[in-house]
C-alpha cells in the first residue's frame, strides 16, 4: 500500500528532477550598451555585436540598437568571447574573452569602447557621418526620377549604406602570387594608405563612405565626392570611346565612359595607372565596370565587376547600395592644409609600390 510519507517523497523527487532539466535547457542573455570614452552613451553606431561559444564554436550576432543597446539571447551555458567590430575611425574595436554564462543567466554589461584613430574628434568619422545624414533623411520613397528623354536620372547627394563588417574585410581580388606578395609587403610598409599623403583614396571614389554628389547631363554625369583628392570624377555618356592606349596618360581615377542597358547605366572605365587605389595590387590593365540602378527615388543599387588578367587569378565583384540625402552639401575639403600626417606615417611619402 502506497503511504502517505512515499508519495510526498515522489511529488518533492519529480519536482526536483524539473528544476533540474529546466536548469539544464535554459538559455542565457547578455545585454548593455556602448560607452564612449567621455562616459556618454554612444548612439547611431552602424555595429554588431557577436559571441562565440568557446567549446563549439557556435556564434550569435545582434545589431546594435540605435540608442547603443545591444541583446544577445538564446545562448546555452558556456563560455564566450565577445566581439564588436568597428571600421573607422571615432572608436576602436572592441574584444573580450572567456564572458562565462550560466544557465538561465541574464548578465547586463555596459562595454567602455575607446576612440579610434580620430581621436573622437566629431565630424571627422564617415560612418557615424553617413548614419547621421541617412538618419536626418528619413525614408524616402517615390517614383524613380527621370531625363527629358526618358533616362533615368541618378542625380542627388548620396551617401552610401556600410555592408556588414565581415564583407567589408573581405574586400581585395583573387591574386597572382606575385601580387599578393606586393600586397603584404605594402600592408607592412604602411600604416596609413594613401589618403594620409594627399593622393587619392579609390579608382571608383564613389565606392567610398563619403558623400557625393551626381550631376547628370545627356552626354555627361560629373561626380563630386567629398574628403577625396582630386574630388571629382567625370563619365562621358556621348559615345565616345576610350582613348587609345598609346596616347593616354595611365591617371589615378583612369576613364570612363557610360551607355544605358534599359533602366541600367553602364560604366566602364580602363586607363588607370599601377598605382591606383581601391583594388588592391593591380596593373595597368585594370577595367571597371559599375551597373547603376535607382530603382526609387530614395535608393542607388551599383555593382562593380573588375578585372586584370596580368595580376589576378579571376574577375573581382562587389556592390553596394545608397541612400538620397537631399538636404547635405558637400563641403570643400583641401588636403594639404595643415596636413601633417607625411610625418607621422612614412615621412618621404607614399609610393604604391615597396
Amino acid at each position: 500500500m502506497e503511504t502517505v510519507a512515499f508519495r510526498t517523497l515522489t511529488v518533492v523527487l519529480g519536482a526536483l528532477v524539473s528544476t533540474l532539466a529546466w536548469g539544464q535547457g535554459a538559455t542565457a542573455s547578455l545585454s548593455g550598451k556602448l560607452i564612449d570614452a567621455n562616459g556618454t552613451a554612444i548612439t547611431l553606431l552602424e555595429a554588431s555585436v557577436s559571441v562565440r561559444n568557446t567549446r563549439t564554436g557556435e556564434v550569435k550576432t545582434a545589431v546594435l540598437q540605435p540608442n547603443g543597446e545591444y541583446l544577445i539571447a538564446g545562448l546555452v551555458a558556456g563560455v564566450y568571447d565577445l566581439n564588436i567590430p568597428i571600421a573607422c575611425c571615432m572608436y576602436r574595436s572592441y574584444e573580450q574573452q572567456s564572458i562565462t554564462l550560466a544557465a538561465g543567466q541574464a548578465i547586463k554589461q555596459d562595454i567602455n569602447v575607446g576612440w579610434g584613430i580620430n581621436l573622437g574628434t566629431i565630424g571627422d568619422d564617415p560612418g557615424q557621418l553617413g548614419m547621421d545624414m541617412r538618419t536626418r533623411a528619413g525614408q524616402i520613397e517615390g517614383p524613380t526620377p527621370r531625363m527629358p528623354d526618358g533616362k533615368v536620372d541618378f542625380s542627388g547627394i548620396w551617401y552610401n549604406v556600410p555592408p556588414p563588417m565581415e564583407v567589408r574585410t573581405a574586400q581585395l581580388p583573387p591574386m597572382q602570387p606575385w601580387a599578393l606578395d606586393i600586397q603584404k609587403q605594402m600592408q607592412k610598409l604602411y600604416s596609413q594608405g594613401p589618403q594620409a599623403y594627399c593622393l587619392p583614396q579609390h579608382a571608383i571614389p564613389t565606392a567610398l563612405l563619403f558623400p557625393y554628389k551626381v550631376v547628370q547631363t545627356k552626354d555627361l554625369m560629373v561626380h563630386l565626392t567629398e574628403f577625396t583628392t582630386p574630388g571629382y570624377r567625370q563619365v562621358f555618356m556621348d559615345g565616345r570611346p576610350h582613348p587609345p592606349a598609346d596616347e593616354w596618360n595611365p591617371a589615378w581615377m583612369g576613364h570612363s565612359v557610360g551607355h544605358w542597358e534599359g533602366d541600367s547605366l553602364v560604366i566602364d572605365s580602363t586607363g588607370f595607372n599601377e598605382v591606383t587605389p581601391g583594388f588592391g595590387i593591380h596593373t595597368e590593365k585594370l577595367h571597371v565596370v559599375e551597373r547603376w540602378r535607382r530603382p526609387s527615388r530614395g535608393k542607388l543599387e551599383v555593382e562593380i565587376t573588375a578585372t586584370d588578367p596580368d595580376a589576378w587569378t579571376q574577375e573581382f565583384r562587389t556592390s553596394f547600395t545608397a541612400a538620397l540625402v537631399p538636404n547635405e552639401e558637400i563641403l570643400e575639403f583641401v588636403c594639404p592644409e595643415n596636413n601633417v600626417d607625411p610625418l607621422h606615417f612614412g615621412g618621404l611619402g607614399w609610393k604604391g609600390r615597396p
